[in-house]
């Protein structure tokens, strides 16, 4: 009989104990965790130190008992999990090591590197890998041919999976067959996750492959001594000349993984000690725009917690004392050598270091004829590197915290049966997709009071690609800078937060520029035009008022343009809780929205990658999908005989409700399979509701504004015809007199009527409005003005002749 509360150590012993009679001597017990950490099994591992042989078998438990054998493939449809698989998920930035087998993954793990294993050399098909998604993975395998099988079949499942992998070339490293990286740890006792991680060289430049002699770093820099590992050196000279590492004529460089070293000449021509520079730093390209102009070098390194930097330095820097490129790279973590010596020959390097491949710049994120390009990466194949060059002072917010299961179980699982959380989710996967099937830029904006659940919507919103308290940004910036910010989520998701503290002189403006998807034309200190910005993206917005109302306050009108490409609806779902229909167990709104924002703040930005990941595979068969279920949503909420503005604004809602039913496809939401389409549909009706029906918004609001006036005025500006009085009329806008049924009409000046009932409108459009309308009674002699005779004028103005039809009940 067992124990119930064995642990699995005692379990292990317990089941090895026929191993252990026989000489076999336990060493580890590795645990398979799930991505939260909660133990999966166990392999114990043992070995017999007279003969070598490993021991190992599989553990897990059984109600309160452990007994040999792995989880049954019903308990694991998706595969076996990778090893530390809790590691993973906490470091997401990282690079990956793979290993063949968990003791090696335990010994390089030791040295803080993220490293994973599927087990054994045969366990590579029947492993889970989708945690590697998108991760750049090094893969480090035994020096055999099982080693080498191992390595091949690990990258035939990661290469679907969008990951940069390398394999070790273990041959280069010195090691006695079947050595491993336990074996090449054993022999270079004082190496770092930095010289580990150093030992994948990167590929296409035109140098010698040769043995490095121990080479001590610069006094007083942090770095261990360097191990012995196969090093790359280059000279000056034409990149043809590099391979005659003899060459004296130019200067000579090394980069190992110590990091990078220059070797002088004395006098007598003879080579100096060599001159510690930096740490490992990649030059992996050369760079130029499209115009094949500002051309640069893509540098490559890791910082000491092991994350990958890239940065596309223009060459330009380097022909002043270089210490705009100095601060860039230390900003970002590469360690630097101090002297003189060091910071001349670190530009010098960049300069000569020879580099074959090619990568174009560019300054616009987002799709790049089949690849889309994020701050960090490229997603999908293309002929040449794409690498992003930020010309603007703005910074991208994009981040990766957490993985997209993460996402998935909790902002995801909080926001269904959430109407409108649901809805601006669904935004933030949708500007993606409006490149694919070319529809125009445009926003959405939630209105409602302070504390109505608004920014929990946003915050939900933007972790779909970043941090949720940094991704999105403020109403307040000058046309300009909106420009940048535009510029910096092209194809992709703006957010922009309290529209009150957008310039209500702006604001409409603001809008306009926005959707119109470019910003203005410029002249540099030339005089000759800048190149004008472009830009396609869907940007979400929130504040108590809406636009129109904000321009109002200094005695503007949205006009009709500007209220369709800023589509406004309420943020209240009309459930008695603000934005929240579904509370998910929580105890209040206010709860469920801090749940929300701090499943945000854990896990963020994975979810977008995974997305990007998914349609840029499916980028040529999602046209027909995306448009076709756009039609179908637009025929469902577009009722019969409604004007264009309407089914352009639905068009909108439809490409965001295609979007997150998509994404809802690929498992990325956990939503139930209409979610994204109910949310989308009830945002739709708010927003038609607030916009006043099916008919043209712009000849409502002539009208609204026409008879504004005159419940304003009443007859304080307008002087009666008949009045024998001489009654003096403050700023007169006309006069007024009695039909022949006893009916009040007013009779408007010419210019009172452009100027003032039509203020910032068509005035030549709202007069034919009003005469179809029957507002205005048009002269006999077919104009809409009559020649009635006025006190004081005559008979020789024109006025316009407004019935009572004006003053009327709503159209």
């Amino acid at each position: 009989m067992t124990d119930p509360h064995e642990t699995p150590k005692a379990a292990a012993r317990r089941l090895a104990a026929g191993a252990i009679r026989d000489g076999f001597i336990p060493e580890a017990l590795h645990a398979y965790t799930e991505r939260d950490g909660n133990p999966l099994y166990w392999r114990i591992r043992a070995k017999n130190a007279q003969t070598g042989e490993k021991w190992i078998r599989p553990m897990k438990r059984v109600g309160q008992t452990y007994v040999l054998g792995e989880p049954t493939a019903d308990e694991q449809p998706t595969g076996k999990p990778l090893y530390r698989l809790h590691h993973l998920n906490a470091q997401p930035g990282a690079v990956v090591i793979v290993t063949e087998g968990e003791h090696k993954a335990d010994k390089l793990a030791a040295l803080g590197l993220v490293v994973t294993t599927s087990g054994a050399a045969d366990s590579a098909e029947r492993a889970d890998w989708e945690p590697l998604t998108g991760r750049d993975v090094r893969i480090w395998p035994d020096h055999d041919d099982a080693g080498q099988r191992y390595a091949e079949a690990v990258a035939k499942k990661l290469a679907p999976l969008g990951c940069d992998v390398r394999v070790l070339d273990v041959a280069a490293l010195g090691l006695d067959i079947k050595g491993d990286a336990a074996d090449w740890l054993t022999t270079n006792p004082a190496a770092t996750a930095i010289d580990v991680l150093a030992l994948a060289c990167k590929e296409g430049a035109r140098a010698e492959l040769e043995a490095d002699e121990q080479v001590k770093p610069e006094s007083g820099s942090a770095r261990s001594p360097a191990v012995s590992v196969p090093v790359v050196v280059a000279t000056g000279g034409a990149p043809s000349d590099t391979s005659n590492t003899g060459n004296k004529s130019g200067p000579k460089f090394t980069l190992t993984v110590g990091g990078v070293h220059h070797i002088g000449l004395d006098k007598n021509g003879a080579e100096m000690a060599p001159t510690w520079v930096c740490s490992p730093l990649g030059v992996i390209a050369k760079t130029r725009d499209t115009k094949s102009g500002a051309w640069g070098r893509l540098l490559e390194w890791f910082d000491d917690d092991a994350v990958r930097h890239q940065w596309v330095m223009p060459l330009e820097l380097l022909e002043g004392d270089g210490i705009d490129v100095r601060k860039e790279l230390a900003s970002k973590g590469l360690r630097m050598g101090a002297s003189r010596i060091a910071k001349e020959q670190l530009a010098m390097y960049i300069k000569v270091w020879p580099v074959d491949p090619r990568a174009r710049c560019v300054e616009r994120l987002g799709w790049h004829g089949a690849v889309y390009l994020l701050p960090t990466e490229t997603i999908g194949n293309a002929d040449e590197i794409v690498v992003f060059q930020n010309a603007h002072s703005v910074e991208p917010a994009f981040a990766l915290v957490g993985t997209a299961d993460a996402w998935r179980k909790s902002v995801g699982a909080l926001a269904a049966g959430n109407t409108r959380i649901a809805f601006a989710i669904s935004v933030a996967f949708a500007g993606a997709l409006a490149g694919i099937v070319s529809e125009d830029s445009g926003g959405f904006h939630l209105r409602g009071k302070s504390s109505s659940g608004k920014s929990t919507a946003l915050k939900a919103a933007a972790s779909v690609w970043g941090d949720p308290t940094t991704y999105p940004r403020v109403w307040r910036a000058t046309a300009n800078g909106l420009e940048g910010l535009a510029a910096l989520h092209n194809d992709g998701l703006l957010i922009l937060d309290e529209l009150s503290q957008c310039d209500p002189k702006e604001a409409g403006e603001s809008a306009y520029l926005l959707a119109n998807g470019q910003g203005k034309t410029r002249a540099n200190r030339t005089g000759a035009a800048r190149a004008v910005q472009k830009w396609r993206l869907l940007f979400l917005s929130a504040g108590e008022e809406s636009l129109s109302a904000l321009m109002a306050r200094v005695g503007r009108t949205a006009n009709t343009g500007q209220q369709i490409r800023l589509a406004d609806f309420d943020a209240d779902a009309n459930a008695g809780m603000g934005a929240f229909e579904k509370l998910h167990g929580h105890p209040s709104p206010a709860a469920l929205a801090l749940a929300i924002k701090d499943a945000a703040a854990q896990a963020h930005g994975a979810v977008g990658v995974a997305w990007l990941r998914h349609i840029v595979q499916d980028r040529v068969e999602l046209v027909d999908f995306i448009s076709d279920g756009m039609r179908q949503f637009v025929a469902e909420v577009v009722p019969l005989g409604s004007v264009g503005q309407v089914e352009r604004v639905a068009r909108r809602f439809a490409l965001v409700a295609v979007a997150g039913e998509l994404a809802s496809h690929y498992n990325l939401t956990g939503w139930e399979r209409g979610e994204a389409d109910r949310a989308a549909k009830a945002c739709f009706a708010s927003w038609l509701e607030g916009f006043g029906g099916t008919g043209n918004r712009e000849e409502r609001d002539v009208l609204a504004q026409v008879r504004g006036f005159f419940e304003a005025h009443g007859a304080s500006r307008f002087e009666d015809v008949a009045s024998i009085e001489d009654r003096r009329i403050i700023n007169r806008a006309g006069f007024y007199r009695t039909d022949a049924n006893g009916a009040r009409q007013y009779l408007v000046l010419p210019e009172s009527f452009k100027t003032e009932l039509c203020k910032g409108r068509d005035w030549k459009a709202a007069e034919k409005l009003l005469v179809a309308m029957g507002w205005i009674e048009p002269g006999g002699d077919g104009r809409s003005t009559q020649k009635p005779r006025l006190p004081g004028i005559g008979t020789g103005a024109r006025v316009y002749v407004f019935t009572g039809k004006v003053l009327e009940g709503e159209e």
